[in-house]
C-alpha cells in the first residue's frame, strides 16, 4: 500500500457541534484516525438492515462524547443524506450506543453505511432491538449536535 503523500489532509468523517465544552470554539472535526483514536472496541450484533451477525469496530459514542464533554442532554445524529435522528444522551452511558467505523476489520465505504454507523449492541442488548432504536441508527452519519 503506498502512502499518501504528507500534503494530502484525511477527510472529516464526523463533526460534533452545538453546546459541548471542548474545542472551546464550540465544533470538533474527526478524521478517521483521530476518532478511532478514542479508543477502538469491537461489537458483534446483527442489525434489521443486514444478513447475520456483523462483526463491528469503532468507538463507543460514551468516549466521544467524554472527549467533546457535551453541556447538554440531547443529541441531533444528522446523515450525509440530510436524515436526522434524535436520541438522548443516555444512549451514550446506559444503552452503549456505539459508532461503528469498521466492518470485519475493513474501514466501511459510504454505498456500506460508512464511513460512522451509529448502531447499538442489538444481539447483547434484545430490549433495543425495537424500532424506537432502529430509527436512532443512523448510517452515514456526518454530524452530532448537541442541545
Amino acid at each position: 500500500a503506498r502512502e499518501a503523500p504528507a500534503t494530502a489532509a484525511a477527510p472529516v468523517v464526523l463533526r460534533v457541534g452545538g453546546r459541548i465544552e471542548r474545542p472551546p470554539q464550540g465544533e470538533a472535526a474527526f478524521t478517521l484516525a483521530a476518532l478511532e483514536a478514542l479508543g477502538m472496541r469491537r461489537l458483534r450484533t446483527t442489525t434489521p438492515w443486514t444478513q447475520g451477525a456483523q462483526e463491528f469496530s469503532g468507538v463507543p459514542l460514551a468516549l466521544l462524547m467524554r472527549a467533546v464533554r457535551p453541556l447538554g442532554q440531547r443529541l441531533w445524529a444528522e446523515a450525509i443524506n440530510r436524515y436526522r435522528a434524535e436520541l438522548p444522551l443516555a444512549d451514550a452511558w446506559e444503552r452503549d450506543a456505539f459508532l461503528a467505523t469498521r466492518r470485519d476489520g475493513e474501514p466501511m465505504r459510504i454505498r456500506d453505511r460508512g464511513p460512522v454507523w451509529l448502531v447499538y449492541p442489538w444481539t447483547q442488548r434484545p430490549e433495543l432491538d425495537i424500532p424506537l432504536y432502529h430509527e436512532r441508527a443512523v448510517w452515514q452519519l456526518r454530524r452530532i449536535e448537541v442541545s
